[in-house]
């Protein structure tokens, strides 16, 4: 969350989705009030240090740290939220201010705090009383998170060997001091929310969210048979295929595959931020794969695919649709496997929750030049258009000028009109192959091969990969001020 996207939320106001609170310098009483009524809810996002009249207090620098450390700790707490659900706050600077925000997703399950159930209106928090009303907040749940499906015959031996140590060196990866890194296997399980008590069945166990993470391809198969994804390049044979992934396994090893399989077949344009270089590809692509992953119903017997075309990435995923309508790309979509979402997010796989969409749609546009597209149907399409489109901050215009300056250190590299052409080709499709760079800029191969051989003794460009399916790549990229 940035200063921008903060914005925008404080300026919206105070509604079903949005709470401000006034936190100078100690924890708001009522705070997990509203958590618990966002859980129970649609989530929704959470800012201290604003009035309900948007007016911008603060909170003190001095109290910050304390009062983050105290929403991390007591959302891990069941005294105080019952099931728990982590919350990592975040401080940001706003207007000379800090600020604390959070976004609570919602819940798959029903959430209490001092032994209370709440619900949200756009009026505010409210606590149900009633035995009936409780009961149609758990079959609302029940109804709509096949996640939390118990499978009592799930077993230990399920689990795949190796699984939670992967998923805790990730976590670790993001913060160190992670609540759940010291708890074993079945508490780490339960504060994940991935053992659970069903009560119409009167057992414990392991819920399908933890199957679909963690489990065994063989468990997976026999409790889903028909669960798949297919990735597939549909480039030059769109009858068939050019290449194809079928990922059965689970889904923190079928996300690590799938962008694998992106990195082999789209660029990864040159594109700087500031003066560090940002991997537009990865950071767009690992959300889109991510939430193809969340957004899943897996109940539903239709696989998943990703399908690359020349102009466009298609995903389609089986869905329980929020809204029936395109999502506009400002907008949080709608969780549909809180838990998923959950590990997912504290795994570093995805952004933090209600944020994802938006980040796609603001980087795509400076991948591609044109906006994605996304619709919440029965299946859940996400649409990425890929084009030729350089970023305005690739530094290519600039990247001629830095050539013949030279290295730092005095080296000076001196290109010709053919070789800049080449070299730019090759910066702004990383991997590309001798024949395609023909196509694309209307050389003769016998003089492109001439081209790259005198690249390749400049140290500019580097060959990987085998001589049938290998291509060419940058060794030396420009700066923001040339070389």
């Amino acid at each position: 969350m940035d200063e921008k996207e903060l914005g925008k939320i404080i300026r919206q106001g105070e509604g079903l989705t949005v709470e401000f609170k006034r936190a100078k310098t100690a924890l708001p009483d009522n705070l997990f009030e509203s958590v618990a009524a966002f859980l129970n809810r649609n989530g929704g996002h959470i800012v201290l240090g604003v009035t309900d009249d948007k007016k911008i207090e603060g909170v003190d620098p001095n109290c910050v740290e304390k009062i983050c450390k105290q929403i991390a700790n007591l959302s891990n707490n069941p005294e105080k939220l019952d099931p728990q659900n982590l919350i990592d706050p975040q401080v940001v600077d706003y207007k000379d201010k800090k600020l604390i925000y959070f976004f609570v997703p919602a819940s798959s399950q029903v959430h209490k705090t001092g032994k209370k159930v709440f619900d949200r209106s756009v009026d505010g928090d409210f606590v149900v009383k009633t035995q009936s009303a409780i009961s149609a907040m758990y079959l609302r749940k029940s109804n709509s998170y096949t996640e939390n499906t118990v499978y009592p015959g799930l077993r230990e031996i399920d689990i795949k060997r190796g699984m939670l140590k992967k998923a805790k060196d990730l976590i670790r990866s993001i913060r160190s001091n992670h609540p759940w890194l010291k708890l074993n296997k079945e508490d780490f399980f339960k504060a994940a929310g991935l053992i659970r008590y069903d009560s119409t069945i009167g057992k414990s166990g392991y819920t399908l969210a933890a199957l679909m993470l963690f489990g065994t391809d063989e468990a997976i198969s026999s409790y889903l048979p028909y669960y798949k994804i297919e990735a597939i390049v549909r480039k030059q044979d769109l009858m068939r295929y050019d290449d194809r992934l079928t990922v059965t396994c689970n889904l923190i090893d079928g996300y690590e595959l799938l962008n694998g399989f992106i990195e082999k077949h789209l660029p990864d344009k040159f594109y700087l931020d500031g003066k560090t270089r940002l991997s537009l590809r990865d950071k767009i692509f690992r959300e889109v794969i991510a939430n193809m992953l969340i957004h899943r119903e897996y109940m539903n017997p239709i696989p998943t695919t990703l399908v690359i075309y020349k102009d466009k990435l298609v995903t389609n995923n089986a869905n329980k649709p929020f809204a029936y309508e395109k999502i506009a790309s400002q907008l949080c979509s709608y969780p549909k496997n809180p838990h998923i979402a959950t590990m997912f997010a504290q795994m570093g796989f995805a952004e933090y929750l209600g944020t994802g969409i938006r980040k796609i749609s603001d980087l795509c546009e400076i991948y591609s030049g044109l906006k994605p597209k996304f619709v919440d149907n029965d299946i859940f399409i996400a649409e990425i258009p890929l084009t030729d489109h350089v970023p305005e901050k690739s530094n290519v215009g600039g990247l001629n000028g830095g050539l013949s300056g030279g290295l730092s250190g005095g080296l000076k590299i001196e290109l010709n009109e053919t070789q800049q052409k080449v070299f730019l080709e090759i910066t702004k499709r990383p991997g590309v192959m001798i024949k395609e760079l023909s196509g694309r800029l209307q050389m003769p191969i016998d003089t492109l091969d001439k081209v790259v051989s005198s690249l390749r003794k400049k140290e500019l460009i580097e060959r990987r990969g085998s001589k049938k399916t290998g291509g060419y790549w940058v060794k030396k990229e420009p700066t923001s001020t040339g070389w």
